[in-house]
């Protein structure tokens, strides 16, 4: 008998594999979304981390971060 095997799913939103987030090891630029919070790089504001919740963070990643830990992407411009 042989099993079909299947894709992990994650909850709506669920990032995949992602480090985990410190708020007292991100830089100010990082906490103020200008840089991406894992990797420091240029962040995307089509992909906003909505991981800590503290009052005036905003947390981005870049594009590449984005892709490899499932940051789904919103719409800008609203």
């Amino acid at each position: 008998m042989t099993t079909r095997s299947t894709t992990p799913r994650t909850e709506t939103g669920g990032l995949v594999d992602a480090p985990a987030l410190h708020f007292e090891r991100l830089s100010d630029h990082q906490r103020q979304g200008r840089s991406c919070c894992w990797c420091s790089g240029t962040p995307d504001d089509r992909f906003p981390v909505r991981i800590l919740r503290a009052a005036g963070v905003r947390l981005y990643a870049c594009t590449p971060c984005a892709g490899m830990y499932g940051v789904p992407a919103v719409e800008t411009g609203q």
